[in-house]
């Protein structure tokens, strides 16, 4: 065990979503022997400046978590830490993703989406849930995914986010995990018998900052 903590990383420009976040953090149990830290990063310019920050830090296990998220699993990280452990080639873990991802690189428009989560949005608690066809035989702890969402990301290796490419708040979660396969780990999306997480989906969405950064995630990695 090269450091027995168990690191949430969270970019924040909203305190009491912050904060709502950092409480049910706080009451999760970790496994034997680890213990939990939150590392709140303030006033980024992006998402991967930001999570670039946590990069130094000795916490083999990262959690890299929107402030809209909460973790509504209470044993999560009991089935997280062991998911990890017990499959060395696994890099990251998230909670929803896609099999494959699109040409143009929109990994919620993929004909295998998988996971599960429950979104708030407008008002209204909604499940959203990707299962595979039933004659396809699940995979018994995860399912290997080219890109997760970064709603969730956990990870036990440390690689460099490219803030080199993407500076603003999309497509590093695809590019991540891009970059993790390249660097030959396995990216998986949890088999949840019930959802981890309710991710508060904010209304706001900048379709012209999206659009810059699928056309720099098109031209470095297809």
């Amino acid at each position: 065990m090269s450091n027995p903590t168990i690191l949430f990383v969270l970019c924040v420009n909203d305190e009491s979503m912050f904060q709502a976040c950092f409480r049910q953090l706080a009451s999760l149990p970790a496994p034997h022997g680890y213990h939990v830290e939150v590392l709140p990063i303030r006033h980024a310019s992006s998402m991967t400046s930001a999570y670039n920050e946590a990069i130094t830090h000795p916490a083999q296990f990262k959690i890299y978590l929107h402030q809209d998220t909460l973790i509504v699993k209470q044993h999560m990280l009991l089935e997280l830490i062991p998911l990890f452990l017990q499959n060395p080639s696994l890099g990251m873990v998230g909670v929803i993703g896609a099999e494959n991802v699109p040409d143009n690189g929109i990994w919620w428009e993929s004909s295998d989406c998988r996971g599960k989560v429950i979104e708030y949005r407008h008002d209204t608690y909604q499940l959203l849930s990707f299962e595979r066809d039933r004659q396809q035989p699940e995979a018994q702890d995860y399912i290997k995914a080219a890109a997760i969402d970064g709603l969730f990301m956990a990870t036990q290796y440390d690689v460099r986010w490219r803030e080199d490419l993407f500076d603003g708040f999309h497509f590093y979660d695809v590019s991540q995990s891009f970059e993790f396969t390249q660097k030959g780990y396995e990216v998986g999306i949890a088999n949840q018998e019930e959802p981890w997480c309710i991710h508060k989906c904010g209304d706001h969405f900048d379709a012209e900052a999206y659009e810059k950064a699928r056309q720099t995630f098109l031209a470095n990695y297809r």
